[in-house]
């Protein structure tokens, strides 16, 4: 084994997590090797240094304070109310029906017709004049701009 790969597997070394083959290879490398001995003399001070560190306790009210700090960030995120927001939904729909309206009475006054009614002769007559819807009739998407042809 080399140096980088014994170094990679140190702590699980030291843990005893490694078995047969690995263990013996690690083993024998360190044996001859001064750098990765020293590592691992590093890795085996610095886990018992950590493991006598002893855990802080809680203190006996950070249950109600970090409830109150949750309620209190809760209540003071601003809320949409339900009235609101169903004005908002309300005026974003009426002003789509407004759009698509004068997109299609535009379309209508500048004599845009469906290729599908060709057969008809609206070349007669000006299509706001027509007792028909003219491409209001034909059942084809209105709004799809690779149905209408200006004449």
């Amino acid at each position: 084994m080399n140096c980088k790969s014994v170094e990679s597997r140190l702590s699980a070394y030291i843990d005893r997590e490694l078995g047969g083959d690995e263990l013996l290879q690690i083993r024998a490398h360190l044996s001859s090797c001064r750098s990765c001995r020293d590592e691992a003399e590093g890795i085996k001070a610095l886990k018992m240094l950590l493991g006598s560190v002893q855990c802080p306790e809680p203190s006996d009210d950070l249950a109600q304070r970090l409830t109150a700090s949750v309620l209190r960030e809760r209540f003071d995120m601003p809320r949409t109310s339900f009235r609101a927001s169903a004005f908002m939904f309300a005026g974003i729909a009426a002003c789509s029906m407004l759009v698509t309206l004068l997109l299609v009475n535009v379309g209508a006054r500048h004599g845009y017709v469906n290729p599908a009614d060709s057969s008809t002769n609206m070349a007669a007559k000006p299509q706001h004049e027509s007792a028909d819807f003219g491409p209001l009739d034909s059942g084809a998407p209105l709004l799809s701009a690779a149905n209408y042809v200006p004449r």
